[in-house]
């Protein structure tokens, strides 16, 4: 009976042990500081999520309740791209990201002694490769050469840049990218303003770009031959739907280009249409859908050897129903 007892004893004391009050509340010392405490919620946005690599932009979190202090940690992935403290809830980070791409960012709260910590929702970032076009000149006449230069942002940018004349709509060639930058030489055949583009063609690791237009004013140049231009049509008279075949002829014979034919009938004039030049002349078919009188005139555009010439005289043509 004694024996019996004394397990009892025992029993009783380690129940007692177990259930003693001084060890309540224990869990609360072998805790990482901020993982209890107020509950908080955080949320980041950006000034925008378009940048431009190597440009900078900024990333605000907000905490809430506004009352925590702390440090908020931004990241890109898992890379930490820098710290804000909090100031009345909210804390910024002004970054940049070098390589174009898409990339998912987040921030961090640390939390406090008080407050638990939390992490936002991810933020999606697209970062284009810039690209901007430089010229030695901005005013040319024909058959001057001059050297388009194109800068990518990031400069280790790798690569082919085509550049267009988008007056034209014609390739103006391609150079390949070497410490961020490409250079073509061009020259311009025909007169007035053209706006010239850059296109970056984008590669493995860096997104594809363009450069805002650049406007190249073309003059004739004094030492272009001059030409003159007639204008005949296979008949003055047809009736309406007929085809009307207008030929300009341009002389000297051996001028290249194209010829843009006119209906001058009302002022502004209004295109018809355009033909290349082959020995010295071009043809356009047209139709009349409605009966009346009609003056057409046509315009070699010149190139780079030959000046422009416009017909002396409009063509009338009458058309019958």
């Amino acid at each position: 009976m004694q024996d019996i007892a004394v397990r009892s004893g025992k029993i009783l004391i380690l129940l007692a042990l177990a259930t003693a009050p001084f060890l309540a509340g224990c869990g609360d010392f072998w805790q990482a500081p901020g993982s209890t405490g107020t509950t908080t919620t955080t949320t980041l946005t950006a000034s925008t999520t378009t940048p431009t690599a190597g440009v900078t932009f900024t990333l605000t979190a907000t905490v809430s309740p506004s009352a925590a202090t702390g440090t908020i940690t931004f990241y890109n992935g898992t890379t930490s791209l820098g710290t804000g403290t909090l100031t009345s809830g909210t804390a910024t980070l002004t970054t940049s990201i070098a390589t174009a791409g898409t990339y998912s960012i987040t921030a961090a709260y640390g939390g406090s002694s008080t407050y638990a910590t939390s992490t936002s929702s991810a933020v999606s970032l697209t970062v284009s490769a810039s690209g901007s076009l430089t010229t030695t000149t901005t005013t040319l006449t024909t058959g001057e050469s001059v050297n388009l230069t194109a800068t990518v942002s990031p400069s280790a940018a790798t690569g082919t840049v085509t550049f267009t004349d988008t007056t034209t709509s014609a390739s103006l060639g391609t150079a390949t990218l070497s410490s961020g930058a490409a250079t073509q030489s061009a020259t311009f055949c025909t007169t007035g303003q053209h706006l010239v583009t850059a296109a970056y063609g984008g590669s493995s690791t860096d997104a594809a770009s363009t450069s805002d237009a650049l406007t190249l004013s073309i003059s004739p140049s004094s030492s272009l031959t001059a030409t003159t231009t007639t204008l005949a049509a296979s008949t003055t008279t047809p009736t309406t739907g007929e085809s009307v075949t207008l030929t300009a002829t341009v002389a000297p014979a051996a001028a290249t280009g194209t010829v843009t034919f006119y209906n001058a009938t009302n002022l502004p004039s209004t295109t018809l249409g355009a033909a290349t030049l082959s020995s010295g002349t071009s043809t356009l078919p047209t139709t009349f859908s409605t009966a009346g009188t009609y003056l057409i005139t046509a315009i070699y555009d010149g190139s780079c050897a030959y000046a422009t010439s416009s017909t002396a005289n409009a063509v009338s043509i009458t058309v019958t129903q």
